[in-house]
């Protein structure tokens, strides 16, 4: 069974197509030390992360208001054109005063058709451009206590200090189960 301690097992190589990075050749060009920090995720890691995000509610509208008050404390947003090599810099510095450990593996979730990919921090501020420049972008960790989303219309958001509560959701199946088993002849909204 897939969990966050085991996803490092659920890596593939590198694909031979294009990438966030490129070319494969591309890709192969990067220094040792970067690929190293860079993990492309099989299809059981990527089912295993959109059911995640799905039950931890991380996303709530997408867009332009990715994240809610109702889920995170603290929501902030840079507003960057990816087509504009000048900003680049800017957003690096936006992005290194998060204060999130060069060190913290994170996951990149994409809209377009790319796999994810499991990566550290420090990867992602030095590949900022590539990762953005494709479209709608999500990255989280383990712990979701924070949240990054680009919006492909020049937009990142960043959530932090997590307050949603999943029991309330898991109260009410469980309710709803039990009146099924009571009431056969219920519908259950989720069956």
């Amino acid at each position: 069974m897939i969990d966050f301690s085991n996803i490092k097992n659920f890596t593939t190589p590198r694909p031979n197509q294009p990438t966030v990075f490129g070319t494969a050749a591309a890709f192969d060009a990067l220094p040792d030390t970067h690929k190293a920090q860079i993990f492309f995720l099989d299809a059981t890691a990527s089912q295993f992360l959109y059911a995640f995000i799905e039950h931890a509610c991380l996303l709530s509208d997408g867009g332009w208001a990715p994240f809610s008050y109702a889920n995170y404390k603290t929501i902030d947003q840079f507003e960057h054109a990816t087509d504009v090599q000048e900003n680049i810099p800017l957003l690096k510095k936006w992005m290194y005063n998060r204060g999130i450990p060069f060190s913290n593996e994170v996951f990149v979730l994409s809209d377009s058709n790319e796999q994810p990919l499991l990566m550290t921090w420090k990867m992602v501020i030095k590949y900022a451009f590539d990762l953005f420049l494709i479209g709608d972008t999500l990255i989280f960790d383990a712990s979701i206590n924070w949240a990054v989303y680009n919006y492909h219309e020049g937009k990142l958001f960043f959530a932090k200090d997590n307050i949603y509560d999943p029991s309330g959701m898991e109260r009410y199946v469980q309710e709803l189960n039990e009146r099924k088993k009571q009431y056969p002849q219920f519908r259950h909204p989720f069956l």
